[in-house]
């Protein structure tokens, strides 16, 4: 893989492509995103001092030749967008070849990818872990600290905080409403509420669900000794076309539960499985779904 995670062709397919959220989210610091807001006119604002990761092309050229000062223009009809990238570390997500939380961590390097490019503020959590506070990234030229808390996060333990906890956690102390992408494999039962309480805080949702083939649709019989990712419980079952029923019927009962919280709090939903690529998935999904645009 990629030390950039992506590879060049995959850059290209992602430049030019930003996020397309149904809300219109109050800034912290003036953007690049045009404001739903009435009221407001396209007018130059201020000023401000330039940030690493900074977009250049606001930067005022005149400014600095003559103060030797690099100062930003902001203008009035711009707002930045948060996009929370929340990536599930749980250890399920170790499943499979390649495993579900190498796949997770591109589809997460990506969509970041895109929101720095349009100039929004990039905040990345690992659910699963207890993190000190988040830190928030801007501009282009930060994708490389995305690539880095992906492979830093990649080689810690996974935490027995379970992945609803976690998402109740991040909704009980996330400062401003924004664009929520959770990539996971969701195999928790109580994920719908977790799910419930993040739109009522006013975040839109986009649930990006990760599950492999032999997970999806088992190809399995006989006598097996079943394992728990998560507690490491044993379980012993016969694998026949009842169970096999069963646990289909139960797994699409799940599945349909997270679809219809997210719908219902205005997000969006997404299948995928770990070795899908990114140009699919940015055809048949991101795109046709108006994830990005």
């Amino acid at each position: 893989m990629s030390v950039m995670l992506l590879e060049p062709r995959e850059f290209r397919l992602l430049d030019g492509l930003r996020l397309n959220p149904r809300k219109s989210f109050g800034g912290k610091v003036r953007g690049e995103r045009l404001t739903k807001k009435k009221g407001v006119s396209i007018e130059f604002d201020d000023y401000r001092e330039y940030a690493e990761g900074d977009d250049l092309r606001h930067l005022d050229w005149n400014v600095l030749a003559r103060l030797d000062a690099p100062v930003m223009r902001t203008y009035r009809d711009e707002e930045d967008l948060a996009l929370y990238v929340l990536l599930d570390s749980s250890a399920s997500m170790g499943f499979g070849e390649p495993t579900k939380y190498s796949a997770a961590s591109k589809f997460c390097c990506a969509m970041a990818y895109v929101a720095l490019n349009g100039g929004d503020a990039v905040v990345p959590r690992i659910l699963g872990r207890k993190e000190a506070n988040p830190i928030t990234m801007r501009g282009r030229a930060n994708y490389p600290r995305v690539v880095a808390w992906v492979t830093q996060s990649r080689d810690l333990e996974s935490s027995s905080v379970g992945l609803t906890a976690s998402l109740r956690a991040f909704a009980a102390q996330s400062a401003r409403a924004g664009v929520v992408l959770i990539v996971s494999d969701g195999l928790d039962p109580d994920i719908a509420s977790a799910l419930r309480i993040l739109g009522g805080r006013g975040h839109e949702v986009l649930f990006l669900q990760i599950l492999s083939d032999v997970e999806i649709d088992p190809d399995i019989e006989g006598d097996l000794r079943l394992l728990d990712a998560e507690t490491g419980r044993a379980t012993e079952v016969t694998a026949n076309s009842y169970v096999l029923k069963e646990y289909r019927r139960r797994l699409q009962e799940h599945n349909q539960s997270i679809v219809d919280v997210v719908r219902r709090i205005g997000g969006r939903y997404a299948l995928v499985r770990p070795d899908q690529a990114i140009d699919e998935v940015l055809q048949h999904v991101l795109k046709r779904e108006g994830w990005v645009k």
